[in-house]
């Protein structure tokens, strides 16, 4: 993913995020509705205009409900795109039923031989069109489909009624329908904008420079959100260090443009193993961190540190020459190893050089680990004893320049 695209998706889940921050203006359009249902009904004896009024008043109770459930979700983990756009759509179908209410209610009061029922029911349809314009534009299709299912229902009651008078209030419905538009499309451009300026700027300055990755400074953010999670919810994570074997040598032999290729790789197969709420991020040289995030068990950091030996450790094709290099991880589980990133470093550092001391380019579980726990699963599992040490050896002797 390019630095356009993940910023693009970071004003985008920002945009679902501010549309779940509109709390008071649901509960004032969801009590106008009740309050002139009721004021109908009771002028005019009426008993739909009052129902409306109850109706609308659910959804509003609804849509508060799916913003509470919204902070609930998302407070123990970020906003990913696939979920901003389920949320999205769940929060559209709210913003559209209060829309079909106002329609609705419109619709019943110009069909009432009751003036004054006319009179509010314009009153509110301007009021929600003005609203909800403001307040959604960001996300256009939302407040334009809301605005049409409260506004078309109203032109037509209006113009049902046959005379000048409303034929000239079901024109004024229509231009300020059709001129909301214009106003739609800049506030929306006119946010998106702001916060893709922002985005970039926040971006830059929390990415590596050349693979893109997270820096030092957004790997602490990522593991202060980590370590809240884990003190509110008990919700434990691992830190792995990993560091490349060879990659001096290769980039030595080969220049520091392979050596930077090499990197730049190494940070997109890291990256294409992680989970959205997991990280990697590049620490410097050839040393990578990863948090993994919502850990239970030693087994899961095994699991997911096999597949970065194995994956790291597959050939890298640079300018026609097969590199192999080699990887070695450490690892350290919170709360168990620690709660601090200082902590937790300092034992996935350990448990990383500890590894290289034991063998070259294999997992080494961590230090409260005991001994006999197999190394390097992905080298051994099912395999015999001689195979493993065959494999190990072809791995810790890298091929450097070899053709294709």
């Amino acid at each position: 993913m390019t630095s356009e695209s993940k910023v693009a998706n970071t004003v985008y889940i920002e945009f679902v995020r501010l549309l779940y921050t509109a709390r008071w203006p649901i509960v004032v359009v969801g009590t106008a509705i009740l309050m002139v249902g009721a004021a109908v009904g009771y002028q005019t004896g009426d008993l739909i205009s009052p129902a409306i009024g109850v109706a609308g008043m659910l959804v509003t109770l609804a849509r508060l409900t799916l913003c509470i459930a919204f902070d609930r979700t998302f407070d123990r983990r970020p906003l990913d795109l696939a979920s901003a756009k389920v949320w999205e759509r769940r929060l559209a179908v709210g913003v559209i039923s209060t829309g079909i209410c106002v329609g609705g209610f419109a619709l019943r009061c110009f069909l009432l031989p009751d003036l004054t029922a006319h009179m509010v029911a314009s009153g509110l349809v301007f009021g929600y069109c003005a609203g909800t314009t403001t307040r959604f534009s960001i996300r256009p299709w939302i407040v334009k489909a809301s605005l049409a299912v409260s506004v078309i229902p109203a032109v037509g009651a209006a113009l049902w009624n046959f005379d000048l008078m409303h034929a000239a209030q079901a024109l004024l419905f229509l231009i300020f329908f059709f001129g909301g538009f214009e106003l739609i499309v800049y506030i929306h451009n006119t946010t998106r904008e702001q916060l893709t300026l922002r985005a970039e700027a926040a971006h830059l300055a929390r990415a590596d420079v050349l693979t893109k990755l997270p820096n030092r400074l957004r790997l602490s953010e990522h593991f202060d959100e980590a370590a809240a999670r884990l003190q509110r919810y008990g919700e434990g994570f691992a830190v792995i260090c990993i560091d490349l074997d060879f990659f001096k040598e290769a980039n030595d032999r080969f220049g520091h443009a392979a050596g930077d290729e090499i990197l730049q790789i190494v940070a997109m197969r890291l990256t294409g193993l992680l989970r959205p709420s997991d990280l990697a991020a590049r620490v410097g040289g050839d040393e990578f961190i990863v948090i993994q995030a919502d850990v239970d068990s030693r087994n899961e950091i095994e699991a997911l540190c096999g597949r970065i030996v194995s994956t790291v450790s597959a050939p890298y094709i640079i300018d026609g020459n097969v590199v192999v290099l080699g990887a070695c991880v450490g690892t350290a589980l919170a709360p168990a190893d620690g709660t601090t990133l200082d902590a937790l470093l300092g034992k996935a550092d350990a448990a990383l050089y500890a590894a290289k001391r034991n063998r070259g380019g294999q997992q080494r579980p961590p230090a409260a680990v005991t001994e006999n726990i197999p190394l390097a699963p992905e080298l051994c599992q099912s395999r015999s004893a001689d195979e493993a040490t065959d494999s190990a050896a072809r791995r810790s002797a890298p091929t450097l320049g070899s053709p294709r």
